[in-house]
């Protein structure tokens, strides 16, 4: 494939562009680029399955003595465990300090090594780490569990920072909400698979072990497709047509289709970039209403309005169900919108982003001063579902900035995310001391709604769609080259 900023520094005017979506639309309407969003969907779903499986399984690990899941896994010869909660606590947090650990490293190495390999050797990693979990723990307990989930996290971290950095390479920029959306809505269909599925496996006889082996076994059967049909880019891609090749380059400026030196990492622009930090602060607002909503919010409905959520699977389940559905639609529209020119890129990002944060706002608010059971479910729903749309704003923002650079940005704002992740159930243990009380809980839900109208506001008025000057290393070389040139005009 050609160096894009080699032969392709200015912008494509509108006749050419709608030229390019005609001859896209004739010839190719579904191609190579969708087999791909595909397949990065897939990724995500397995990635999901290997990341929350311990969060099912960890009941069926532990059962409660003399109860009927007790006697059944023993009668099964099931393994179980006597761990204390502290234990527990251990075991599901361990993952996520590795993953934490490991997002800005993945991301650097993704700027410098084949992005198709380093996914592949992540997922194949962490299948094998899944599959190994039950003769592990069998032998030497806990202490190797936590190990092998803090290797899971390591290895996890990859998935997202390369996810970007391909799909900046095959994603067109107005069909980036459909394709990128639709990767991202893995989230929640791995979530609500493995909270479907591992409930029925460890009822079974083959117990919550067979839980760990299918969710590897998928990861693995993953990765030998992705192998085959997956690429990191266009010009290595076996079976791409030339006319969506075609269709693909041109929609792309200032794009390379290779991996750069760790010296030619612009730090200081990306560090110094208010784009970048209103991308960044949008995430960590978004976690931040993500996890308080998902940590807090079954404890608040089963404390203060005596209903266990947990009980009923449709009901934990339907908020993300809801997100998944509504993602689809949203991104077309958003696509849709943005192909007519009804929409700048920038303005689209702005307005779905503050749809999924603003609207959260509105309905963390009156969460506050609602007690109704069912209006508290439905607003519940609500606000979980709309969150979806953040995935046509600040969640692609990162390939609009660089290109070039998408899966770094993605494994920096990732990792300052995790600090919403983490503070917010922290917050609530503060702020919270009884938790039947409406008014301490109001409090939680208001200083959640602050969070996501900030971090959205700071996301309008610095955020940004347009490629930034230092996506492009020839750019900069060749205003130091004029830069040079005027000093000689001068000094002769």
């Amino acid at each position: 494939m050609t160096n894009l900023d080699d032969k392709q520094t200015e912008p494509v005017n509108l006749q050419e562009m709608n030229s390019i979506h005609k001859a896209a639309s004739s010839s190719h309407g579904i191609g190579f680029r969708h087999l791909q969003s595909l397949l990065l969907f897939l990724c995500v779903v397995s990635g999901y399955l290997i990341r929350v499986n311990l969060s099912v399984t960890i009941v069926a690990m532990n059962p409660v003595i003399n109860s009927t899941d007790y006697f059944r896994e023993l009668a099964d010869r099931v393994p179980i465990f006597g761990w204390t909660n502290s234990q527990r606590s251990v075991l599901l947090s361990t993952f996520f300090v590795g993953y934490l650990l490991a997002n800005f490293p993945a991301s650097v190495l993704g700027c410098r090594f084949d992005n198709k390999t380093l996914l592949a050797c992540s997922m194949t990693a962490s299948s094998l780490l899944t599959i190994i979990s039950p003769p592990v723990v069998y032998a030497y307990g806990a202490p190797a569990l936590v190990a092998v989930r803090f290797a899971q996290g390591l290895s996890s971290a990859f998935m997202f920072p390369m996810v970007h950095g391909i799909m900046s390479k095959w994603a067109p920029p107005h069909e980036r909400g459909q394709l990128v959306g639709f990767i991202n809505s893995g989230i929640q269909l791995g979530t609500m698979v493995t909270m479907a599925v591992s409930g029925v496996l460890c009822s079974s006889s083959m117990g919550w072990p067979s839980v760990y082996y299918l969710s590897g076994a998928f990861g693995l059967a993953w990765t030998a497709i992705w192998l085959l049909l997956g690429s990191g880019s266009l010009s290595t891609h076996r079976f791409v047509s030339q006319a969506e090749m075609d269709y693909i380059q041109k929609s792309l400026t200032n794009t390379v289709d290779h991996d750069r030196r760790l010296s030619d990492t612009p730090w200081k622009s990306i560090f110094t970039s208010l784009p970048v930090w209103a991308t960044a602060l949008a995430h960590i607002g978004h976690n931040w209403g993500f996890w308080l909503l998902l940590t807090e919010m079954p404890t608040f409905i089963h404390t203060v309005l005596k209903f266990d959520i947990k009980d009923d699977g449709i009901l934990s389940s339907l908020p993300y169900l809801a997100m998944f559905v509504l993602q689809i639609p949203v991104t077309f529209i958003a696509d849709f919108l943005n192909k007519r020119e009804i929409t700048s890129l920038t303005v689209s990002r702005k307005i779905w982003n503050t749809i999924s944060m603003w609207g959260g706002t509105i309905g963390l608010v009156i969460l506050g001063f609602i007690e109704d059971t069912h209006l508290t479910i439905i607003l519940y729903v609500f606000i979980v579902a709309i969150g979806c749309t953040s995935n046509a704003g600040f969640n692609i923002n990162h390939m609009d900035l660089s290109p070039n650079y998408a899966g770094l940005l993605m494994g920096i704002t990732n990792t300052v995310a995790a600090s919403g992740g983490i503070i917010a159930p922290l917050f609530v243990g503060l702020v919270v001391d009884d938790q039947t009380s409406v008014a301490e809980w109001r409090i939680v839900f208001i200083s959640g709604a602050i969070v996501l109208f900030i971090t959205n506001l700071f996301f309008i008025i610095f955020g940004s769609a347009e490629t930034q000057p230092w996506n492009s290393l020839q750019n900069k070389d060749s205003l130091k080259m004029d830069s040079t040139k005027q000093d000689i005009e001068i000094v002769g």
